[in-house]
């Protein structure tokens, strides 16, 4: 069995790229995986402010859910990021999670990760950009490995990618 931690993105309820990593975390559930979902629409962050003091104490200084986020993001196995694509890259509330992760990104090691991205277009390469962006991140992380990417197509409505 394994930990796995889902960090959800998009900052509306009920979001194509959310409905997805539900889906994600029952297949991995089914497959015995215990598994647990952080948005980041209910954990609102601070912007980093690239001041440098996580560096020197071990955290960040700003009191947010930021630091209970990155324990469980060290301690899983496995990790996912799931995020709608806006001008074809991650949103600003992912990049922002990536950039904070910064307080303790020598801690994050040794997962499989895989990205869910959701799209209104129809083509893979509209997301594209947000797997670059998702890349640049897991090159500062140490043994961290891409395993997979969901391409959520043509999902323009809000909810499309229900499921039954």
């Amino acid at each position: 069995m394994k930990k796995v931690l889902i960090i959800t993105s998009s900052l509306r309820e009920q979001s194509n790229s959310t409905l997805l990593a539900q889906a994600f975390k029952e297949g991995a559930e089914e497959k015995g995986n215990e598994v647990e979902i952080i948005s980041l629409r209910e954990n609102r962050i601070a912007p980093c402010v690239g001041c440098g003091s996580c560096q020197v104490y071990g955290e960040c200084f700003m009191k947010d859910k930021l630091n209970d986020i990155l324990d469980k993001v060290i301690d899983a196995d496995v990790l996912v990021f799931a995020s709608p694509t806006y001008y074809y890259s991650v949103n600003g509330t992912l990049k922002n999670f990536i950039d904070r992760t910064y307080a303790q990104y020598l801690k994050i090691k040794n997962k499989d990760f895989y990205y869910i991205g959701s799209s209104s277009d129809t083509s893979k390469e509209s997301i594209d950009g947000a797997v670059e962006t998702v890349k640049g991140f897991l090159r500062c992380v140490e043994n961290v490995n891409l395993k997979g990417i969901v391409y959520g197509l043509n999902l323009n409505d809000q909810g499309e990618a229900r499921y039954s």
